[in-house]
């Protein structure tokens, strides 16, 4: 008689036993869905292979952003997700929006939660951004949104400063708050409706004094503790639709200094004048012609992130990541295309494949760190998942069935002790059942020749992308900033015409409403000429018509000379 397949009723509890969660009126075991969704995330392997670099090119306020923080043990993902979410904010403030033909308009809304040890100057690390790009000491860059103590008092808010920036400190607390409390309970279906704009309104008020929010948007960033985020927020909730609205990062501890090397965070002689670098880098950005939109895609964009797409899966070692935050954070690629666009100088071109590609890096950073903070649910559990699926694998790849024997027989003996039988019948049951999953690429090629082409498709974007990426993106910005500062002088005529850059910017359109087509090598070629000269110096057009001064300086880890 064939053994009958084990189901995971048992295994439920050989494999998870020690988590519960409170669904409000009891603790309780993880059901068997959410034991199966964990497993899955166990069963990946979460390394983390996205880098700094990755995530700021060179020659981009992000990167001066990074560098600013260099001196510092603070870690680099702070300042970068800092800059990324003042930028979100200030393009849904000033109205811009993604224009997707057959999807519609697509806001900026980013909805992000940076996680990082205790005591890894989060605040801090806000308050030096905010410090350095706001144009008023003490005044936010952008407008925020007041903190609320309850359902009523935030939805007051939300009427109020619809549109503002929300920072949420402590977010951990806050959540359990939405989640549990009283005076919170309402807020949980107001945010499952925010997140896609869906009308929001205060049904316990009278009908006459009803508080209605038609089209709520807002830009989130919550900072919380990654040590204590197991505590706060149960592994049920994390499975649950109110947490997988957000994206989420985890700011790893830099390992190249720590805080003995640091008694005094940005102190010294240069300080002030790299924040006013960052603030006229930032102002520039801002002004720059067509920041508010509408954002369009070249056409090479939505294939490529297809392409990357239906990737995922093999990227991902076979293993799908829950559809729910797959999904997700999939979709958020499109709020992510005109910030990083914005970011990059390029919101008068159409978004191209360069801009996409950098997106799609994020997206990644939000994959690595769902998975490596699910895994700290159970990291027991985790840890001997990922044991089994590893010889599974093996003895897969050598062509040998994938047996509880067989997995058996490869562990060593302290290996066979600590774990538990009924696990490993979880694991191959869950791992069975992922492979009958329709799956995400449906149509396509094998896995193998899967990765084979999606590999060779980013090896293609990165090498055109990379050619000369720092000097193209400092010069963008440079473009940027002469056209600030000649727009500020004296008897311009940019307030007069309305086609000028300045008068661009302030209604927020490319001017006749054009988006040519943008080729990342050559994208500055029509403005070069006029503020460059051969060398690659900044030309000053100062009234005088005499060529400025060109200050060299080298960046401590490449060595390289920039022309400034």
């Amino acid at each position: 008689m064939a053994r009958k397949t084990p189901t995971l009723n048992a295994a439920d509890r050989a494999a998870l036993d020690d988590i519960r969660v409170f669904d409000g009126k009891r603790r309780r075991p993880l059901t068997k869905s959410e034991t199966e969704t964990l497993l899955q995330i166990y069963a990946i392997k979460g390394d983390f292979d996205i880098s700094v670099d990755d995530l700021a090119p060179p020659g981009t306020i992000l990167a001066r952003a990074v560098r600013h923080f260099v001196p510092t043990d603070i870690s680099l993902i702070m300042p970068i997700m800092q800059v990324v979410m003042l930028a979100a904010a200030h393009l849904t403030q000033i109205g811009a929006y993604l224009d997707v033909p057959g999807v519609g308009r697509i806001r900026p809304t980013q909805w992000n939660v940076v996680l990082a040890s205790s005591g890894s100057s989060k605040t801090l690390a806000k308050d030096e951004i905010f410090r350095s790009f706001a144009k008023t000491e003490g005044v936010p860059p952008v407008a925020m949104m007041p903190a609320a103590g309850s359902d009523a008092q935030w939805i007051e808010g939300m009427r109020e400063h619809n549109g503002t920036y929300w920072l949420q400190d402590e977010v951990g607390k806050y959540f359990n708050k939405v989640l549990r409390d009283a005076l919170f309970r309402r807020m949980k279906p107001w945010l499952l409706d925010a997140y896609s704009h869906q009308q929001i309104d205060n049904i316990l008020k009278t009908a006459e004094d009803k508080t209605v929010i038609p089209d709520p948007h807002f830009a989130f960033l919550g900072l919380g503790v990654a040590d204590t985020w197991t505590n706060e927020i149960d592994a049920a909730s994390m499975l649950d639709g109110y947490c997988q609205r957000f994206n989420y990062v985890l700011a790893e501890p830099r390992v190249d200094t720590d805080v003995f090397d640091h008694f005094l965070y940005f102190q010294g002689p240069k300080v002030e004048a790299d924040r006013a670098r960052l603030r006229k880098n930032w102002e520039a950005l801002c002004a720059q012609p067509g920041a508010a939109g509408p954002y369009r895609l070249n056409d090479d964009v939505l294939p490529f992130l297809a392409a990357w797409w239906r990737g995922l899966r093999a990227s991902w070692g076979n293993t799908p990541v829950p559809a729910s935050f797959i999904r997700r954070i999939g979709f958020s690629i499109l709020r992510y295309l005109p910030v990083l666009h914005f970011l990059l100088g390029k919101s008068r071109w159409a978004i191209d494949v360069e801009t996409a590609e950098l997106a799609t890096r994020y997206a990644e950073l939000h994959f690595q760190s769902i998975l490596k903070i699910m895994q700290q649910y159970d990291p027991r559990t985790a840890g001997s998942v990922g044991l089994i699926v590893a010889k599974r694998q093996d003895l897969l790849s050598n062509g040998k069935p994938a047996t509880k024997r067989e997995i058996m027989r490869k562990l060593s003996k302290s290996q066979r002790e600590a774990m538990d039988r009924g696990m490993i019948n979880a694991v191959l049951a869950v791992l069975e059942k992922i492979e009958e999953m329709p799956g995400l690429v449906d149509g396509a090629a094998s896995p193998k020749e899967k990765s084979a082409a999606i590999v060779g498709r980013r090896d293609e974007i990165l090498a055109r992308s990379k050619h000369n990426q720092r000097k193209r993106n400092e010069r963008r910005t440079r473009i940027l900033v002469n056209k600030l500062n000649v727009s500020r002088q004296p008897n311009t005529d940019d307030d007069a015409d309305p086609t000028s850059a300045a008068a661009s910017c302030s209604r927020g359109a490319v001017a006749n409403g054009a988006y040519p087509p943008h080729d990342a090598a050559n994208d500055d070629s029509s403005i070069i000429d006029d503020l460059f000269d051969f060398t690659g110096s900044v030309v000053d057009r100062s009234p005088s018509g005499q060529r400025g001064d060109t200050q060299v300086v080298r960046f401590p880890w490449s060595g390289k000379a920039d022309p400034r």
